[in-house]
C-alpha cells in the first residue's frame, strides 16, 4: 500500500473512532445520571413546640414535656413533609403552596407558606387565637404541576392553653408562693375566670420552668368549666437528690370560684392530678397529716391546709414531689 493510501486509511480510522466517541459519550453520561426525584403523592404533618421555647426549658426532664407546648398567641411549629407512594421524601421541580387550617373556631396567625422547588420539607411557625383541649392543624399542599391536585394531611391534636409562663427556677414568685398559672398571681378568680393554681416551691427548681393554665382535657371528669394548672420543671438538686420530700413537699393551691365550687364543704373536695404532661387525671387522695405526703402516696389533697376565702372561694391545697398537672 502506498504511503498516500496508508495515511488516508489512518485518517478514516481516526474520524470513525472520534465519531464513535461522540456517539458513545452522551450515552455513558446518561447511564450515570441520577434518576429523577420521586413525585409527591402524600404529605405528613407534625406539630411541635416552638424550638426557641423548647430550648428555653431544655433543663426540664424530656419525659415531662408534652410534644406541643402552646398557648393563645404563643407560637408553635408545624412541619410539612412531601412523601412519595413508598413513604420516602419527595420533591417537585417548581414551588408549591402550603395552606394551614384548623378544626376550631379560632384563627391561625400564619396560614400559608411556599415549599421551594427541590425541597421536601418546611417548618411554619404559627399561633392560635383560642384555648382548646385538642387542636388539629391540617395542611393542604397544592400540586404545582398538571393535573393539579391537593395533598392533605393532619397533625396529631394537641392542647392550646390560656396562659403560658416561663420562669427561672429560683424566681421570687415560686419561692414565696405567689406564682400564678395565669401569669398574674391568680389575682382575679371569678365566674369568668373560675379556677387558677398558685405554685409554692420554697427551695425553687433547677433551671427554667414552665407554668400553664388550660382547659380540661377531653374525656377528663373536671368540674364543669374547670381549668388545669400545669407545672413543668426539674425538682432535683444539681447532685441528683430530690429538692422536696414527703415531710417538706412542694405545694399547689387551686383557687376555685364560688360559682363553681361553692356548694359543698371543703372536706368534700379532692384535686384531680397527674405527674405526666399527657397522662390521665386521677383523684389526689387526702393527706394523712397536714403538710405531709404519706409513705404510700406520691401526691395528696391537704384538706387540713385547705379553706374558703371571705367571699366563699375554695382554696384547695395539694402536696407533691414532681412536676404536675392539677384541677378540681
Amino acid at each position: 500500500m502506498s504511503h498516500r493510501r496508508l495515511r488516508a486509511a489512518r485518517s478514516l480510522i481516526a474520524v470513525t473512532a472520534l465519531a464513535l466517541a461522540v456517539l458513545i459519550a452522551p450515552q455513558a453520561a446518561s447511564a450515570d445520571a441520577p434518576p429523577p426525584p420521586p413525585t409527591p403523592t402524600a404529605v405528613t404533618v407534625t406539630a411541635q413546640s416552638d424550638p426557641a421555647l423548647a430550648a428555653s426549658i431544655a433543663g426540664v426532664p424530656a419525659g415531662a414535656i408534652p410534644a406541643v407546648l402552646a398557648a393563645v398567641h404563643v407560637d408553635f411549629d408545624i412541619q410539612v413533609t412531601l412523601k412519595d407512594n413508598t413513604g420516602a421524601d419527595a420533591t417537585w421541580g417548581t414551588d408549591a403552596t402550603v395552606t394551614l387550617r384548623t378544626d376550631g373556631g379560632g384563627t391561625l396567625s400564619t396560614t400559608t407558606k411556599t415549599i421551594p422547588a427541590g425541597t421536601s420539607s418546611i417548618h411554619i411557625l404559627t399561633a392560635y387565637s383560642q384555648a382548646t383541649a385538642a387542636l388539629t392543624v391540617t395542611a393542604d399542599v397544592t400540586s404545582p404541576v398538571a393535573p393539579a391536585t391537593i395533598l392533605t394531611g393532619p397533625a396529631a391534636p394537641f392542647p392550646v392553653d390560656l396562659h403560658l409562663t416561663v420562669l427561672d427556677g429560683n424566681d421570687a414568685s415560686l419561692l414565696n408562693g405567689t406564682a400564678g398559672a395565669d401569669a398574674a398571681g391568680c389575682a382575679v378568680v371569678d365566674a369568668t375566670h373560675p379556677m387558677c393554681g398558685i405554685l409554692s416551691l420554697p427551695r425553687g427548681a433547677q433551671g427554667t420552668t414552665a407554668l400553664t393554665l388550660g382547659v380540661c382535657p377531653t374525656g377528663a371528669t373536671c368540674a364543669p368549666g374547670g381549668l388545669v394548672t400545669q407545672f413543668l420543671g426539674d425538682l432535683t438538686a444539681p447532685g441528683g437528690a430530690d429538692l422536696y420530700t414527703r415531710t417538706a413537699p412542694a405545694s399547689m393551691t387551686i383557687i376555685c370560684d364560688k360559682t363553681l365550687c361553692g356548694q359543698r364543704g371543703v372536706a368534700s373536695f379532692r384535686a384531680q392530678w397527674s405527674e405526666s404532661a399527657t397522662g390521665a387525671l386521677t383523684v389526689a387522695p387526702p393527706c394523712l397529716a397536714k403538710g405531709v405526703i404519706g409513705a404510700d402516696q406520691r401526691f395528696c389533697t391537704d384538706l387540713a391546709s385547705s379553706s374558703r376565702t371571705n367571699v366563699g372561694d375554695l382554696r384547695l391545697v395539694v402536696l407533691f414531689l414532681h412536676d404536675v398537672r392539677g384541677t378540681i
